[in-house]
Formats: structure tokens, C-alpha cells, sequence
């Protein structure tokens, strides 16, 4: 039994690696900082492909089929998931201008950050989340 645990926690820390491997490969091709991406895949899904959210949002990160499939991108497929990512996060940092509000905007769509020019109180723990996040993976 501990042994096919084992496995299994090997099993993810490999898809892990490989997922974050994708993402730093995919940021840099695209223009974007790994790091801030590394940290939305992190909090979003933690580096699985497999996650669902309550609202219907699928792969690393978390995207509504609908936003993917109007950027181009199949979200259930993971490399397009992880450029239908990093699209939306650089198209929301090129709306607004600060990585702060992009964040902002890839949790609550561009409305809500564009309404109050800032990070609405409903982000602001999302945010918090990233940006430390960001901090870490900056320094290593």
C-alpha cells in the first residue's frame, strides 16, 4: 500500500514538473514573466490539467470554455490550455497595465477591474495569493 502511494506522489510530482516545465517554456516564447505565470497555474490548479472548477472551468488554468475558445484555443487539450493561459493574463496585463490588475481581471474577468480602475475588494485575497507566489518563485 505505501508503496503504490509512493508511486502515485512520485506519479504527480512528475506531472507537476513537466506541467511547470510547459509553462516557463510557453511564458517566455510568448513575452510574458514565467514566474506570475507559474503562479496563477499554482493557485488556480495547482499544476493539474485534470482540475474542474464549481463554475465550469477547466485544465491549469482554470479557464471558462467559452474565453478559450474565443481566443482559439481547445482548453481540455493542456499546451493550448497553457497558451489560452498566458494569452488571456497578457491580454488583461496590456488592458490594464499593472500585474496586480491583470491578476485581478484573470480571476474576475475585465469588468469588475475596469468599473473601479483598481483590484476590487473580491480579487484582493486571489491577489494576495498570487503575489506572494510571485515573490517566491522571482527569488528561485
Amino acid at each position: 500500500m505505501f508503496f503504490i502511494s509512493g508511486l502515485f506522489v512520485q506519479s504527480f510530482a512528475s506531472n507537476a514538473d513537466m506541467v511547470k516545465e510547459k509553462i516557463v517554456k510557453q511564458s517566455v516564447a510568448m513575452g510574458v514573466d514565467p514566474a506570475i505565470m507559474l503562479s496563477i497555474a499554482k493557485t488556480e490548479s495547482g499544476f493539474r490539467q485534470e482540475a474542474r472548477g464549481a463554475s465550469g472551468t477547466i485544465g491549469v488554468f482554470q479557464l471558462m470554455p467559452a474565453t478559450a475558445r474565443n481566443m482559439g484555443y481547445n482548453p481540455y487539450d493542456l499546451d493550448q490550455n497553457i497558451k489560452a493561459g498566458i494569452t488571456y493574463y497578457k491580454n488583461m496585463y496590456n488592458k490594464f497595465g499593472s500585474v496586480e490588475k491583470a491578476v485581478a481581471a484573470y480571476n474576475l474577468g475585465p469588468l469588475p477591474v475596469q468599473r473601479c480602475n483598481c483590484v476590487p475588494s473580491s480579487a484582493k485575497s486571489f491577489v494576495s495569493r498570487i503575489m506572494a507566489d510571485y515573490g517566491c518563485y522571482k527569488t528561485h
